[in-house]
C-alpha cells in the first residue's frame, strides 16, 4: 500500500468487523500471525508493519501522531472504516494516538508503554544488542533457536517473555530476523519516547477501550493502570504472563480480546 509516496505493508485475514494489529518496536506482524489467523475466522484482521519495520518505509522525523496518521491512511485506503485498533507494547501508544485523531470502534492497549518516562540508560544498554543482532543473525539465528539458554536470554531477558515452552522455533527465528532488520529505527524513536505524554493524548479518545497486560510484565504494571484510568478503560491482567501474552497465553489472550470485541463490534 502506498500512502503519500510511502510504502505501508498490510497483511489481511478474514471478513467481518475490522481489527487492526500494531506490533511493538523492532517487532513485526510475525508474532501476531497465530492470533490473527484465529481471529480471522470471525473478523477482518489487518496487521500493519510499523514505519521502518518489515515492508514499511521509515518515517523521518518520527512522531507517534504522524506514524498513526500514516497507518490510519493506509488502512482507510484498504476500505476499512472505524476499526478496532489493537497495539502491543510500542504499538499501544500508536493505537491511542490513532484513536485520538480518527474514528475507531474501539482501542486495545496490550502490554503498553508510554505512561512513564523511558529509561534512556536501559535503552542505551539494549542498542548494541540490536546492532549486533542485525549484523550476525543471518549466520546463527536459526541454529541458536534450538538452544534453551539462548531462548531464555533473548526471549526471556530481552523480549520479556515468561512462558517459552510454546515458542515455535521457526516463529522465533522470524522474530529475531525482523528485529535485526528493524534495528536502524531504534535511535530515531528514543527521543519521541522520552517526551511522550500519552495521558494527554488519551484525553481525546472517546471510543471504548481495553488495557491488557501480564502480571509478570513490569512495564505493563508501570503503564497499564494509569493508561486504563486515562482512557476509562476495562483492565485485564493475565496471571503468570510476561510481555508477550499472545504467545505465552494464547487462549487467555484470545478470550479477553473476544469478550471486548463482542461488546464493541459483534461479529
Amino acid at each position: 500500500m502506498a500512502v503519500a509516496g510511502r510504502r505501508v505493508k498490510l497483511t489481511e485475514w478474514g471478513r467481518g468487523p475490522a481489527v487492526v494489529l500494531l506490533h511493538g518496536l523492532t517487532g513485526s506482524r510475525a508474532y501476531f500471525l497465530p492470533y490473527a489467523e484465529r481471529l480471522g475466522r470471525t473478523h477482518r484482521v489487518i496487521a500493519v508493519d510499523l514505519p521502518g519495520h518489515g515492508g514499511s518505509d521509515a518515517l523521518e522525523p518520527f512522531s507517534f501522531s504522524a506514524a498513526a496518521r500514516v497507518m490510519a491512511d493506509a488502512v482507510a485506503a484498504a476500505g476499512v472504516k472505524r476499526p478496532v485498533v489493537l497495539g502491543h507494547s510500542f504499538g499501544a501508544p500508536l493505537a491511542v494516538a490513532w484513536a485520538a485523531e480518527r474514528p475507531v470502534a474501539g482501542v486495545i492497549a496490550c502490554s503498553p508503554v508510554g505512561m512513564v518516562p523511558l529509561q534512556l540508560s536501559r535503552a542505551r544498554l539494549v542498542l548494541p544488542f540490536h546492532r549486533l543482532l542485525a549484523l550476525t543473525e543471518p549466520a546463527w539465528g536459526g541454529a541458536a533457536m534450538a538452544l534453551a539458554p539462548f531462548r531464555r536470554v533473548v526471549f526471556g531477558w530481552f523480549v520479556g517473555m515468561n512462558g517459552l515452552a510454546g515458542l515455535d522455533p521457526a516463529l522465533g527465528h522470524e522474530i529475531l530476523r525482523d528485529a535485526g532488520r528493524a534495528a536502524p529505527v531504534v535511535t530515531s524513536v528514543l527521543e519521541p519516547l522520552t517526551t511522550l505524554d500519552l495521558s494527554d493524548i488519551a484525553k481525546d479518545v472517546s471510543a471504548p477501550a481495553l488495557v491488557l497486560w501480564g502480571d509478570l510484565d513490569a512495564g505493563g504494571w508501570a503503564s497499564g493502570p494509569p493508561l486504563a484510568a486515562a482512557l476509562g478503560a476495562t483492565e485485564v491482567v493475565l496471571p503468570g504472563v510476561g510481555h508477550m501474552p499472545m504467545l505465552e497465553a494464547p487462549y487467555a489472550f484470545t478470550t479477553a480480546i473476544r469478550s471486548f470485541l463482542s461488546a464493541t463490534v459483534p461479529a
